[in-house]
């Protein structure tokens, strides 16, 4: 799409185009990621990212001051309008309590990005379309609750509201828990090792035949899903990235065992697992800069 449009319009204002195309290619990536996880759907994210892409073409340049913040502006208010027509029963008023929300804390309002990242596919349905906005944008990307408002049209203090509500439908306690921290640390270590060997057995031993990945566009070759289902998908990907994972090691995120791929200038992409029974359920591939920066990482 971006690729015809710039074509066409070639010959009239090659220099602003090529410029607009430029700027886009780059913001790509963090707008996939945003619109998958509040979507939950790779499909579906590719499509709003690229109704996106058409209304920025058609904008005046000149009045967008911040291109940024407009497109993730454009890309989420098109996610609720998605998700609000897909519920088979009208959204519920919400119903926001006059009470402190800040909780004592960052500590104790922010839910942890590793936690966020390890059940977001199974939660998100649980959550009403500006509750999963609220959640994911703040604590998620470290979106400013202003910049949450605005695009949710509603007031900073609403927005935390919301936020905050979703924190707790997610961290309810009857919840299951995961496996214990030393057998999940086990695992992790299992599938690592597995992944540096190309060890095949290996990984399916370790990895739920239902296990999926989540993964940040930046993490991944273009055109490659943000989800896969499958112990077989799974392992395919995971030979074809062996050379990250023999450049790999284990630590700790947010609490969670965890891996990281590091460079120079910090981790270049985490992996956030989620175990049960000794297996590997879930796991997330972090790569977009701002959810890297959200992560607690102990080495």
């Amino acid at each position: 799409m971006v690729e015809q449009w710039s074509a066409h319009h070639a010959d009239n204002d090659a220099g602003s185009d090529a410029e607009r195309v430029a700027v886009f290619r780059r913001e790509r990536p963090q707008l996939l990621a945003v619109a998958f996880r509040i979507l939950g759907s790779d499909a579906d994210a590719q499509d709003v990212v690229q109704e996106a892409w058409i209304r920025y073409a058609r904008a005046d340049a000149g009045q967008v001051r911040n291109v940024a913040a407009w497109l993730t502006t454009v890309v989420t208010r098109l996610c609720l309008d998605l998700l609000r027509r897909s519920r088979e029963t009208p959204e519920p008023p919400e119903d926001l309590p006059e009470r402190s929300v800040d909780g004592g804390g960052p500590e104790e309002t922010a839910l942890l990005a590793g936690e966020l990242t390890a059940v977001f596919l199974t939660v998100l349905g649980e959550l009403t379309p500006p509750q999963r906005v609220a959640l994911i944008l703040h604590d998620a990307f470290g979106t400013p609750f202003e910049e949450v408002a605005h695009i949710l049209g509603t007031t900073p203090g609403a927005a935390k509201k919301l936020a905050s509500r979703a924190r707790g439908r997610v961290r309810r306690p009857n919840r299951p828990p995961d496996t214990d921290p030393r057998t999940a640390r086990r695992v992790v270590s299992a599938f690592l090792r597995a992944a540096e060997q190309g060890d095949i057995d290996g990984l399916v031993e370790v990895l739920h035949p239902d296990v999926t990945r989540a993964a940040d566009p930046q993490a991944l070759p273009s055109g490659a899903a943000q989800r896969i289902r499958g112990v077989r998908a799974v392992v395919g990907e995971t030979r074809a990235f062996r050379a990250n994972a023999q450049r790999a090691r284990m630590v700790t995120i947010d609490g969670r065992p965890g891996i990281v791929v590091p460079s120079d200038e910090g981790p270049r992409i985490a992996l956030v697992f989620r175990v049960a029974a000794g297996r590997i359920v879930h796991y997330d591939v972090i790569a977009d800069p701002r959810r890297l920066a959200l992560l607690r990482i102990d080495h």
